[in-house]
C-alpha cells in the first residue's frame, strides 16, 4: 500500500484553515495503491497517521521546475505522530530520517514538528508560518520545504511563499510540480 499527494495548480486553497482543508480526502483503490488528494487537512493526517503507525514507512518526494527538470528526495523513515497518545492534539509530528536524492534535504529542518495551518499555529517563529507563507506544513522557525504554498510559476519575488523546496530552487521559485508518496518499507531480505 502507498499514499501518494500531489501539489500542482490547485495548491493555492491549502494554506487556508484547517477546517476547510477537511473538504477534499478523497480515498481510491488501484491495485495495492490508495491516493489521497489534499492529504494535509484534519481528515489526511489523520489517515496517514493511521497508516504510519502499522509499521515501518518511507517517503518520497518527486519534484518539477518549470523548465521540466526533475529531482527527488527519499526519507527511509517516515511517520505523521508515531509518538502520540492523542495526534490531533499533539498537532501530528513529522518524523524522517535517512534521505538520499538529487533534491537536497529540505525537510530533515521539519522533523518532530507539528503540523501548522493559518488557524492553528504550532511553529516556533512569533508568527504564524502558515499564514506568513501561504501554506500549511510542519513548520519550524519557518522552512527550508513548504510544498503547500502558493502556485507561483517559477520565478518569483515574494519570499519562500510558493511550492518552494530550497535545497534544490532556492526561496524564489516556485516548482511547477511536487508529489509526497509513502509506503511500507521493503524487508531487504524480501524484495
Amino acid at each position: 500500500m502507498a499514499v501518494r499527494q500531489r501539489t500542482e495548480i490547485a495548491s493555492d486553497c491549502l494554506w487556508r484553515t484547517s477546517r476547510i482543508l477537511c473538504n477534499g480526502l478523497f480515498l481510491s483503490g488501484c491495485h495495492s495503491f490508495f491516493f489521497v488528494c489534499f492529504l494535509f487537512s484534519p481528515a489526511g493526517l489523520k489517515q496517514i497517521h493511521a497508516l504510519s503507525i502499522q509499521g515501518n514507512y518511507e517517503l518520497r518526494i518527486d519534484l518539477e521546475d518549470f523548465e521540466n527538470s526533475t529531482a527527488y528526495a527519499h526519507y527511509g523513515t517516515f511517520g505523521v505522530g508515531l509518538f502520540s497518545v492523542d495526534p490531533d492534539d499533539d498537532g501530528y509530528p513529522l518524523t524522517v530520517g535517512d534521505y538520499s536524492g538529487n533534491a537536497g534535504d529540505s525537510l530533515l529542518k521539519h522533523n518532530g514538528m507539528k503540523f501548522t495551518t493559518k488557524d492553528r499555529d504550532n511553529d516556533h517563529s512569533e508568527n504564524n508560518c502558515a499564514s506568513f507563507y501561504h501554506g500549511a506544513w510542519w513548520y519550524r522557525n519557518c522552512h527550508t520545504s513548504n510544498l503547500n504554498g502558493q502556485y507561483l510559476r517559477g520565478q518569483h519575488t515574494s519570499y519562500a511563499d510558493g511550492i518552494e523546496w530550497s535545497s534544490w530552487t532556492g526561496w524564489q521559485y516556485s516548482l511547477k510540480f511536487s508529489e509526497m508518496k509513502i509506503r511500507p518499507t521493503r524487508d531487504p531480505d524480501n524484495k
